[in-house]
This record gives C-alpha cells, sequence and structure tokens, in this order.
C-alpha cells in the first residue's frame, strides 16, 4: 500500500476478532475493486500513527492476509472476485496457516442485512 494515497472516504468496516478478519465492503467499494483491482481505507489514531487495511485483486492464488508494519492487506484471486459479484454471493472467505497448527480465517463480505443467527455476531 502506498503511504501517499489519498482516501476517496471508502466505508470498509474491518472487524477483527481472535485468529479471524472480516472486511465488509459497500456496493460501491466492490465496484471499485472490479474495476481498480483495489480499495483501501485507514483508521488514524494520531496524527503520525495509523492502520491501513485494503483488498487487491490478483490474478491467481488464494484468499490471503498479510500484516506489514502497520498495513493489513487481503488479496483476492480474480476468480473469486468474479463469483462474489454475482448478486447471490454475499462473501468470499479463506483461511491461512500462522503456526502452532492455528489458523487464520478470512472473511469478505458485501455490506447490508445479514441472516439472523449468522454466526459470530451472537454472544
Amino acid at each position: 500500500m502506498r503511504p501517499d494515497f489519498v482516501f476517496d472516504r471508502a466505508r470498509m468496516k474491518l472487524r477483527i476478532r481472535g485468529n479471524s478478519v472480516r472486511l465488509r465492503v459497500t456496493k460501491t467499494e466492490l465496484a471499485k475493486i472490479a474495476d481498480r483491482g483495489k480499495v483501501e481505507d485507514v483508521v488514524r489514531f494520531s496524527s503520525d500513527q495509523s492502520l491501513r487495511y485494503a483488498i487487491e485483486v490478483r490474478p491467481t492464488g488464494a484468499v490471503t492476509a498479510t500484516f506489514t508494519g502497520a498495513a493489513l492487506l487481503v488479496t483476492l484471486p480474480k476468480a473469486r472476485l468474479d463469483l462474489w459479484l454475482r448478486p447471490d454471493e454475499v462473501s468470499v472467505e479463506g483461511s491461512q496457516p500462522i503456526g502452532g497448527g492455528k489458523v487464520l480465517q478470512i472473511v469478505l463480505e458485501k455490506d447490508g442485512p445479514t441472516p439472523r443467527g449468522s454466526g459470530d455476531d451472537l454472544d
């Protein structure tokens, strides 16, 4: 991610819980991913501290997440994006080993109404 990137007020939502990362995008952001191959946003904690997060399309591969410095990058293969663009496809899921027998769960979702009782939103 470029540190000088000018954000056009993305509203992407980031949720981190345990060993899971969830990014929820609006219809507009999903269209940008399809058109530009990337969408990103930033959370600013002070004038010199921030957390950048992005979804970027790659020609091939798997859904992955990397964290470098203060930036989270989730990569999405083009074939998975094409499926996600269908109206009936609400999410894309992936997982990756993180060592010690543990796995990071990665979920990309379209923003909007979700079915009641849909997993980790319940306590």
